[in-house]
This record gives C-alpha cells, structure tokens and sequence, in this order.
C-alpha cells in the first residue's frame, strides 16, 4: 500500500479520566496544597481547587487548637491551685489567729470569798480576771463552804458570776463573859457547872440569869442581865475576907483583841467590857502573841471607880511587789504603785487591792505583825 505523503494525522490530545470520584484522604491535610491539587486533578492545580483544599484544612485544623487551648487553660488551673495550697503559701494567705481571751467577773454574797480556777488560787471577790477561751473550773470558799461552777470563755466575751452564800445563822441569845481575881474560880450559870475563870457561855438566852463564882469556901453570887446579840461581862474578887470588900474597875480599847495579863496570870482580855482589879496599883501586861505585841502599862484602882485605858499599838513593815504591776489600795486607801518598799502599817489585819487597766482587780488579805516585816507578791497574769 502506497501512503500519500502528503497526507498529515492530527494528533488528538489523549486524556484519561478517572472512573471513580477523588477520595477524601485525611493525611491530604498535612499535604502541600500543590500536591493536593495535583492528587485530585488530572491536570494542574487551579484556583478553585486550592480554595477548596484550604477550607478543608481550616475545618481539620481548628478542633485541634481548640482543645490544645482548654488542655492550656486546665493546666494552669491546677497549677495555681497546688500554688495556692502550699503550707508556706497557705500560711501567708492565711495567718493563724491570735490566742483570744475573755473576761470572767465574780461577786459574792458575803465578800471575801476565795476563787481558784483550774486549781490555781486567783484572789478573792469581787474579782475581775482575764482567761483564755475555753472551759474552765471555778471554786468559789466562803468559810466551811464551797461551790463548784463550769464556765465557758468566748472571744472577747464577758462572763459574770453571782454566788450567793447562806447567811450566819441569827443569834437567839446572848454572851456572857465571866472573869475573877484571881482567876480559876468554879462558876456556875442557873446552877449548872460552865468550867472556871477565866470563861465565855456563847448563845445565853435574854433574860436574867444567877452567876456563882466559887474559890475554896469563897462563894459569890450575882444577878446578870444578858441581852440578845449583846455581850455581858461579871468579874469578881474572890480572895479571903474580900467577898464584900469594895474593888475597881479597868477597862480598856483596842483596835484588836489583847490577853489582859498581872504576873503571868490571865485576867481575861480586851473583848471584855470591863475587869474587875482589887484597889491599889498594878503593873498590867497586854499581849497578842500572834501579832507579837507586848505591852506594859501601870495602873491604879480606887474602890468602886473604873479605870479607862486606851492602848496604842505599835507599827509593823509592809513590801508590796506585783507583776507586771498595779496600783494598790491598803483599807480602801490609794497608796501608789508597785513596786512598794517597807512602809509602816499598823498591826492587825488588812485588805490589800490590786488594779491593772487590762489584768483587772485582785483583792488579798493581809495580817502585819510588829516584829517580822511581811512581804507580800502577786503575779497579776496567773
């Protein structure tokens, strides 16, 4: 067969197609977007292919940022949270409170009872102390008896006690105090036997009553008259031949109570209202020996006269000290400030007041002897 050489074949541009639809392929994502165009073209890429191809990277992509940003924020979360708790945070963020107090406040009925709370001894009423918050257990003695009382202390609270404590029981009758010279004379009150001279019969019903005072075969009879709450007082000479002779009287004052003393014999004492002396001169002696007062005085009796005598008592020394300090009251009297040196006071017993502006009121009692100096120290904080 012969060809016309000057025949030319056209060539048809030969393209092949793909049967099936491109298939979405996850990993084409992370792709170049050329190679993605080219993967589902047959020819290169166009705009509107990489259009496409970014709009599906954009859907890929933002779940994952989204959820990097909450697992971000949850980690921070928690780490300021173990931050927060830490003990050396936590005890900056949160100081611990400082130890509270309250106040407790006694009265009684009578005054003077003692307190002692949780077993320590901390004055006597009225009492106005500082506790800290709590329970605590509070006895309050007023003489034989003694009461028991819980109390609970708030923040900054007060707390106020009233104890109330049976009266003394009243007297019915009367005292009678029955003296001799010398003394250890038998005395009988009504007829019944009441011991020897010097002798006090306590509760003596009001009315008139028969008093013998009996030494050896020297009989003394008397008619007293004893009033109710009053003191009545018989001294009577019962030497030989004197049961009719006429004596005198001594009487005496004192702030506090002496033994009336001739030759180391008791004659009775101050609490008596009057003793009854034999005439002429006597060298007397009146002593505490608790106190240690001592003193000497002459005197002289006449027949039926009363001799008064009024003893001035000698001074004692008195320190005061208390911690941290306190302005102090001796009898109701401002004295100063602690610390207080020796000071005279006069011998006896006396009540002591301490005040503090925050550690209250405390009240002590106090007995000055004329020998020994008596020292007194109190911690207000206790």
């Amino acid at each position: 067969m012969k060809h016309n050489s000057s025949a030319h074949i056209k060539a048809q541009p030969f393209i092949v197609k793909d049967a099936k639809e491109p298939v979405d392929d996850w990993s084409a994502s992370f792709r170049p977007e050329s190679d993605i165009a080219a993967h589902h073209s047959p020819t290169a890429a166009t705009p509107e292919n990489i259009a496409s191809a970014r709009k599906r990277l954009a859907m890929r992509v933002l779940p994952v940022v989204v959820l990097g940003v909450c697992v971000g924020l949850a980690g921070a979360w928690f780490a300021w949270q173990a931050w927060a708790v830490t003990p050396a945070r936590a005890g900056r963020l949160n100081p611990a409170p400082a130890v509270a107090e309250g106040t407790a406040v006694f009265n009684s009925v009578p005054e003077g009872a003692s307190i002692a709370i949780d077993g320590t001894p901390r004055g006597v009423t009225p009492l106005r102390v500082s506790l800290p918050v709590g329970a605590h257990s509070v006895q309050i003695t007023s003489g034989a008896v003694s009461r028991q009382l819980p109390i609970t202390i708030e923040p900054g609270s007060v707390v106020s006690q009233y104890v109330e404590f049976a009266a003394a029981p009243v007297t019915l009758g009367g005292r009678l105090e029955i003296g001799s010279e010398p003394p250890g004379a038998q005395v009988t009150l009504d007829g019944i036997p009441k011991g020897t001279t010097p002798v006090v019969v306590a509760d003596v019903p009001p009315g008139q009553h028969r008093v013998t005072v009996s030494a050896g075969d020297n009989t003394i009879s008397r008619t007293v008259n004893v009033t109710r709450g009053a003191t009545a007082t018989l001294v009577v000479s019962t030497a030989p031949g004197t049961a009719n002779a006429a004596g005198g009287w001594l009487s005496v004052r004192t702030p506090i109570d002496l033994e009336i003393l001739q030759d180391g014999r008791i004659l009775g004492s101050t609490r008596m209202e009057r003793v009854m002396l034999p005439v002429g001169s006597h060298r007397i002696q009146f002593a505490n020996a608790g106190l240690e007062v001592s003193v000497d005085r002459t005197v002289q009796i006449a027949a039926g006269k009363t001799v008064n005598l009024a003893i001035a008592l000698p001074s004692g020394r008195l320190s005061v000290n208390a911690v941290p300090w306190a302005d102090v009251s001796l009898d109701g009297v401002a004295v100063g400030t602690t610390p207080l040196g020796e000071w005279t006071v006069p011998v006896g017993p006396h009540e002591l007041t301490f005040r503090h502006p925050q550690l209250g009121e405390r009240r002590q009692s106090v007995t000055v002897k004329a020998q020994t100096p008596t020292r007194i120290g109190i911690d207000l904080r206790k």
